[in-house]
């Protein structure tokens, strides 16, 4: 079967705003992709197709991400949030399923929590979660929070390692850093990310929307006690796939998603990393294909009352 060529478009909300459209068929269900930190629609370039037989997927780009710029907004969890909660509500206008890797799928889960009634289901993949007393960061992850901490200094340093580095050497240190194996990463994703980085179309800015995007979602995983509480007040059906090699969200997180969201379906994945759609795409299609199917036999969720909406003030 021949692989659909991905349209590019954009919208303005309050800003240039830029997605992907990957195609499916006509009036097939929409899946919404939402990247982590520091990622693009790029993160989709081989899970997406595998998906739109059945249907239409979108792969958005946050602000300060991808092609689309800060423009005088924030990049922050909360401005993104509610910066995908427009694009859903304006430009997709129906319910959609959110797929979500790292900090996307918390961007997924506090949309889902405060509009249940434009979410028909949550794939959350490598999840942003809240942070357990016992985690222990690795040592990569956390000279990067040290870093981050640190404003000004955390800006200067991350624009003169980018361009040291270039955007090739760039794109593949973070390969390295979120993939158990980057060489099993296809050349046709790494090319794209490559050429986002050196197009600059997140804006001058790119630097300070990165650590702004950062320290929110820092603050986010570390207010336990309200993100489980949101976690726990979900209505949407959801699946959770993670990789047992994640070297930033500690595995032992999913057990919180056992307890909080006993009706879900969760998968470990051997071999794996942070980023399961970039490093086994097709594993990950064959997991979220029946998953996607069942969406469409299940009753509607009840959505007569909604979670706690005050997490996203902290994370600002």
């Amino acid at each position: 079967m021949d692989r659909a060529i991905p349209v590019p478009r954009t919208a303005d909300l309050d800003g240039p705003f830029s997605w992907v459209d990957h195609g499916g068929p006509e009036g097939a269900p929409v899946v919404v992709a939402v990247h982590g930190l520091g990622g693009s629609h790029a993160n989709w370039h081989d899970l997406a197709p595998l998906l739109t037989p059945t249907h239409r997927v979108l792969a958005v780009d946050l602000a300060g991400h991808g092609r689309t710029p800060r423009a005088g907004r924030s990049a922050s969890v909360r401005a993104n949030t509610a910066l995908l909660g427009r694009f859903v509500e304006q430009v997709v206008a129906e319910p959609v399923v959110l797929m979500g890797n790292s900090m996307g799928a918390a961007l997924s889960v506090l949309h889902a929590a405060t509009s249940p009634e434009q979410v028909r289901g949550l794939a959350l993949i490598g999840p942003a979660l809240p942070r357990m007393r016992t985690d222990v960061p690795g040592r990569a992850l956390a000279k990067q929070v040290a870093l981050f901490a640190v404003p000004g200094i955390a800006e200067r340093s991350l624009a003169r390692r980018r361009s040291r580095l270039g955007a090739e050497a760039f794109v593949r240190a973070t390969l390295e850093l979120t993939c158990a194996d980057p060489s099993t990463v296809s050349a046709g994703m790494r090319e794209l990310a490559v050429q986002l980085m050196e197009e600059r179309g997140n804006g001058p800015d790119a630097e300070q929307a990165h650590l702004e995007a950062a320290r929110s979602l820092a603050l986010l995983v570390t207010r336990s006690a309200a993100y489980r509480a949101t976690l726990a007040s979900l209505t949407a059906p959801g699946i959770v796939l993670q990789g047992r090699l994640d070297r930033l969200v500690p595995v032992s997180g999913v057990a919180q998603l056992a307890e909080l969201q006993p009706g879900w379906t969760l998968h470990l994945l051997d071999g794996v990393g942070h980023v399961p759609q970039i490093e086994a795409p097709r594993r990950t299609a064959d997991l979220l294909l029946p998953w996607l199917a069942s969406l469409s036999l299940a009753p509607a969720p009840d959505v007569s009352g909604t979670g706690p909406t005050d997490l996203l003030a902290g994370a600002s």
